[in-house]
């Protein structure tokens, strides 16, 4: 709550209803559009699409299906915790029998009105989720009945602040140092606190049964992840923002049944794997993203461009917490005591991360191993470093990602944008120039 000689929330200006409800109307309508547009963008781009890619076609569009379902099962007395980024412990959430959702804005329009408190230097994303918050546009973030809210960057930390006047915010602090002796422990005391705090807002004891069933539940969901993620890595079966779609889901679908709708596609592409049925030409100029996290529906701008360029490029793999890095890690257990599972869980959510909020004697030496393997893994031509004006952490890191990258012979191209969709044409310049170097390179 705001201080004594505050009235109201501490940042929020006042608005009339009237006006809330009207750029909540005017906001969704277009960003419906978006939503409608990029599917078609994709249908059109690969004629023969899987059959099984329509489910997630349908469960992508954030004020359908999946939001009518949350709201039901509220009504029946579910909780629903949001959370802001991939440290919040999905298991746990799961375990207490709660809905787990992700609350960062991908909406271009409400940055702009984040931009009416809050300074055009801060990251987009923080911005767009404040104006999201201000007209009561994200069903997920509405839902929510509180908010974990991982302290990785200034922006976060502001942002949970203006949040807190609105939602139960669950503070967690990562050590920015992770290898250090004592800082497992810390986690560990941060992943405890948010147990109890689950246990307390839905009244659900996590116990060792529904922990581990928990656990399972996820390892299903990273084992078909990978599966979908070694159809990518040969010739292309599936194009990169379809993959990137299925993968953004998770973020916001009841876990089973993305698992198993996952499955589904994988039965269809390794069909296609068999028959020799690309969904574009092997030869494709194979693309790595990188940098600040791409959250549908406007983020997609960037792979609409790449596999819409000419000439066209393939996103085979990425490097985001929007993205490949939500599902590659299980929870690896030993024995499924209590103990084992929290530490197992403590350990995934803090050591297998690559988030640039991380240094060392050595820097953020993970990161940079991860693209090294992934790059090698998939075969990739060339990377694309992506980076929203405002993400400093991720724009820091460009350079030495450059660095070491260069000495791989893997060309990169520093793409930074606001969150806008006015520079789409100078952008797709951009691009193209970097897909016609690396196709004349393939050719040499």
């Amino acid at each position: 709550m705001a201080s004594e000689i505050e009235k109201g929330t501490k940042y929020i200006p006042e608005m009339a209803q009237t006006e809330i409800d009207d750029l909540n109307k005017s906001i969704k309508t277009a960003s419906l559009k978006v939503i409608e547009d990029n599917i078609e963008r994709m249908k059109k781009a690969w004629k023969n699409r899987p059959q099984a890619m329509e489910y997630f076609d349908e469960i992508s569009n954030l004020f359908g299906k999946r939001q009518e379902e949350i709201k039901q099962q509220k009504t029946a007395g579910k909780k629903v915790v949001g959370y802001s980024c991939i440290f919040a412990p999905i298991e746990m959430i799961l375990a207490a029998d709660a809905i787990p959702v992700r609350v960062g804005s991908g909406w271009y329009d409400t940055a702009k009105l984040g931009d009416r408190i809050m300074p055009v230097e801060i990251c987009p994303v923080i911005r767009s989720t404040v104006g999201a918050k201000m007209v009561s546009l994200s069903p997920f973030l509405e839902l929510s009945d509180a908010i974990v809210m991982p302290l990785t960057c200034d922006g976060r930390t502001k942002l949970s602040e203006i949040l807190a006047d609105y939602k139960p915010i669950w503070h967690m602090n990562p050590p920015r140092v992770k290898d250090d002796p004592h800082t497992l422990g810390m986690w560990k005391q941060e992943i405890m606190v948010i147990k109890e705090k689950i246990e307390k807002l839905t009244g659900n004891k996590i116990t060792r049964k529904n922990l581990k069933e928990a656990i399972e539940k996820m390892q299903q969901a990273t084992k078909a992840f990978r599966r979908l993620q070694d159809l990518r890595k040969g010739n292309p079966v599936i194009n990169g923002r379809d993959a990137m779609l299925v993968n953004q889901t998770s973020l916001w679908d009841d876990v089973e049944r993305w698992t198993q709708k996952v499955n589904e596609l994988c039965d269809e592409l390794e069909k296609r794997v068999e028959q020799k049925e690309h969904s574009t030409y092997p030869d494709t100029p194979r693309v790595m993203l990188t940098g600040t996290p791409m959250i549908w529906p406007d983020s997609w701008k960037v792979p609409n461009l790449i596999e819409e360029s000419n000439p066209q490029g393939l996103v085979v793999v990425d490097e985001q917490c929007s993205g490949d890095r939500i599902l590659y890690d299980p929870v690896g257990v030993d024995e499924w005591t209590m103990s084992d599972m929290l530490d197992a869980i403590s350990e995934r959510y803090l050591m297998a991360c690559t988030c640039p909020c991380f240094t060392s004697e050595h820097g953020n030496e993970d990161r940079i191993n991860w693209i090294i393997d992934r790059i090698k893994e998939y075969k990739v031509d060339g990377v694309i470093y992506y980076v929203v004006r405002g993400c400093i952490l991720y724009a820091m890191e460009y350079q030495r990602i450059k660095r070491v990258l260069d000495k791989m012979n893997i060309p990169v191209y520093y793409l930074d944008t606001e969150y806008t969709r006015e520079d789409v044409g100078q952008m797709k310049t951009r691009v193209e120039a970097f897909l016609e170097m690396l196709e004349a390179r393939m050719d040499i």
